[in-house]
Order: structure tokens, then C-alpha cells, then sequence
């Protein structure tokens, strides 16, 4: 699947930390890799993405490793076994 960055400023270290908190919470799926298709190292960070079949404006967070994170600019294509969380879910 293919995501796009919904994101065009720089995130902190800590922005980054608290939004992979939150997929971990409502994530439904036990997943400790980047969500990048090709990657193999650990998440470190949960990125907002959209999703261009689901609805522009929805938000959702993925995870993703330190790498992928800091140079991710556009377009990323996830694995299928990495879940998307929608923002909007509530603590």
C-alpha cells in the first residue's frame, strides 16, 4: 500500500516517540519493524501519513524506523502486515 506524508514540517524526537506510543496502543496487529516494504529494522518512531484510497484528508500513524522516518518526504510503500492507525481514535 502506498502512503503519502502528511506531514511537511520537521516532527521532534518527541512528537515522533508519542505518535508510535499511540500505534502501539491501538495498533491490532503485533508488528516491531519498520512499516517500509523492504526494511527489517525496528520502529522507532510513528509517522502521519494519508492514504490516497481511503480519504485525503483522514490522518493515520505507521510506524517506522529512524531511517525511514528523517527521510521520509512524499511516497512510501508499506508492507502489507504493518497496520495504519487512524488518528481520530481517542485514549
Amino acid at each position: 500500500m502506498i502512503v503519502t506524508n502528511a506531514f511537511s514540517g520537521k516532527l521532534s524526537e518527541e512528537s515522533k516517540q508519542n505518535w508510535l506510543s499511540y500505534w502501539k496502543h491501538f495498533s491490532d496487529r503485533e508488528y516491531g519493524y519498520c512499516a517500509e516494504r523492504n526494511c527489517t529494522k525496528e520502529h522507532h518512531h510513528g509517522v502521519l501519513v494519508t492514504q490516497s484510497s481511503i480519504c485525503q484528508r483522514a490522518l493515520f500513524v505507521v510506524p517506522l524506523c529512524k531511517e525511514h522516518s528523517n527521510s521520509f518526504i512524499s511516497q512510501l510503500e508499506i508492507d502489507d502486515g504493518a497496520s495504519i492507525v487512524p488518528t481520530e481514535l481517542s485514549l
